[in-house]
């Protein structure tokens, strides 16, 4: 096992179901140390006008169970405002603080470029939340000068080694997957009712989109594969 302990960061509940679930049940199962964070509860999600000031509990409540269907029990919301994420230095601050505290050598995280081919994953909150992760992996998380505050609270520096980010458009990694894998990334997708009009069509689309990657990366077809682009956050 390459990484013992994984921070995902990401803008949404369901962003890291849809991009990296299976990625991180795979990681679960060979006994990684697998934590989320996500920068917003979701309130500006949902199709009804009925219920939307319930939503944000309703979604941070999908997040949980889905998490669990992956293995993971460990979700931290930041309360940033849906739909309004932009990179602030409050942002970049509050991601510092999360990769202190969970020290991961492997941060999962949304691509920060535009991706032409993928109108979801160029959402600018996915974007936003993206480049402040990586900001916040190099240099900010490692320099014991960057956000004085959190070292006086005890939050001592930490260097992340790898960053993995979903949803860019050349990717150069791809993780392969087990059917069960897959299974539990449809089960964690299914958790989040609010947002899927049309469960049928995401749970083909999840197992398409798993074969997909798998032709791209070389493995083969009926093989099962999420990509991402890969760099290493050490150099």
């Amino acid at each position: 096992m390459d990484h013992e302990r994984i921070l995902g960061v990401f803008a949404h509940p369901d962003d890291a179901d849809v991009g990296s679930g299976g990625a991180l049940a795979k990681f679960v199962a060979e006994g990684a140390e697998v934590s989320l964070v996500v920068a917003t509860a979701g309130d500006a999600g949902g199709f009804k006008e009925e219920g939307q000031d319930k939503i944000a509990a309703v979604r941070i409540e999908e997040q949980r169970a889905a998490a669990a269907r992956l293995g993971i029990s460990d979700v931290t919301f930041l309360g940033h405002l849906d739909g309004e994420l932009q990179v602030t230095s409050n942002l970049v601050r509050d991601i510092v603080a999360q990769i202190r505290i969970h020290r991961p050598t492997l941060v999962i995280t949304m691509s920060p470029e535009h991706n032409w081919t993928n109108l979801a994953a160029s959402h600018p909150d996915h974007r936003a939340v993206g480049e402040a992760a990586i900001q916040a992996v190099y240099p900010a998380a490692r320099n014991p000068f960057a956000f004085r505050e959190l070292k006086a609270s005890g939050l001592e520096p930490w260097m992340v080694e790898e960053v993995w980010l979903q949803g860019h458009h050349n990717p150069n990694h791809f993780v392969e997957l087990s059917a069960a894998n897959v299974e539990q990334k449809v089960e964690a997708v299914q958790c989040h009712v609010s947002q899927f009009e049309d469960m049928a069509f995401m749970t083909q689309y999840v197992w398409e989109l798993a074969r997909g990657c798998a032709v791209s990366g070389g493995l083969g077809r009926d093989r099962y594969a999420e990509e991402f682009l890969r760099y290493s956050a050490r150099e």
